[in-house]
């Protein structure tokens, strides 16, 4: 088949023998013989080269669809032994605030594996991008990815320590009106927003008042640090920011989405033991996250 190949590609057995590093005689006898067990001629000669025919043209085109799924599933073989490295994508806030905390403890549990981290905050193509694994953040259409839950979204308001003594004591969502809002604006996929989740509590976004708006949600977040206003925090992302004291959480209303965050691998390909163990330590994390 890789003869026939070469020979209906280069249109002539005479430069499909150079490109193989055979004799002209040895291609010709290879497609005779093709010819013979398929009982149908492949390639009309011609007085220069040779054309498919009908029934050529036919299987050229199913034998490079298999030859291409050959090949790529031989690359993909090779990076089983060629490296451990595991490429895995999260948005900026989730990778700086949830993954990079934890990754000396992985490296110590796993020295063989190399980690490298892409930054995205679009939606990637996972078997275009060399991505193992990817860590979505909030709504997203997985159904045709392998896919295994590591959180609920769960999303409150987060602030300064400072910024909240500003609110008064035991702050409402009806309170919000008067604060500043920090607005991240998703560009590339829905998300929950200030609108959204004051409308769970019956509460419109006040259309007076200072608000900010950003388009990078770790922006946001430094922006509550910094005290200059009220951000929605993601539970799994604020939680360190929580602990650590740098924000506080100064109502205990909260919304579930019901859009849960998933990891998420290609279907088209076998995930491999390193990326396995790195998929297992991830979700291992976030049940030791919800259990705390």
């Amino acid at each position: 088949m890789l003869v026939f190949e070469t020979a209906a590609r280069h249109g002539s057995f005479t430069r499909a023998a150079a490109s193989l590093g055979i004799s002209q005689p040895a291609v010709s006898h290879t497609i005779c013989g093709l010819e013979e067990s398929l009982g149908v001629v492949l390639f009309d000669r011609l007085h220069r080269g040779v054309r498919l025919s009908d029934a050529g043209r036919y299987l050229y085109e199913q034998v490079n669809l298999g030859l291409g799924m050959i090949d790529q599933g031989v690359r993909e073989v090779r990076k089983f032994s060629a490296s451990d490295q595991v490429t895995l994508a999260a948005s900026t806030a989730t990778a700086t605030l949830w993954l990079l905390p934890r990754m000396a403890q992985f490296k110590q549990a796993n020295p063989q594996i190399e980690i490298r981290c892409i930054t995205a905050d679009t939606d990637v193509d996972l078997s275009a991008d060399g991505i193992d694994l990817a860590i979505t953040l909030g709504r997203g259409e997985w159904s045709r990815y392998s896919r295994w839950r590591m959180f609920d979204e769960d999303v409150f308001p987060v602030c300064s320590p400072g910024y909240a003594q500003t609110l008064g004591e035991n702050p409402t969502p009806q309170s919000l009106s008067t604060a500043t809002l920090l607005h991240f604006e998703e560009r590339y996929r829905p998300r929950i927003d200030w609108a959204d989740w004051l409308g769970k509590f019956g509460v419109s976004l006040p259309r007076s008042g200072a608000q900010l708006r950003f388009t990078d949600y770790s922006v946001v977040l430094h922006a509550a640090m910094e005290g200059q206003g009220m951000a929605l925090g993601w539970r799994h992302i604020v939680t360190p920011l929580l602990e650590q004291g740098r924000l506080v959480r100064p109502l205990a209303e909260h919304v579930l989405t019901g859009h849960p965050i998933y990891i998420i691998a290609s279907p088209n390909r076998a995930l491999r033991p390193s990326a396995a163990i790195l998929r297992d330590w991830l979700l291992e994390e976030s049940r030791n996250d919800r259990a705390e």
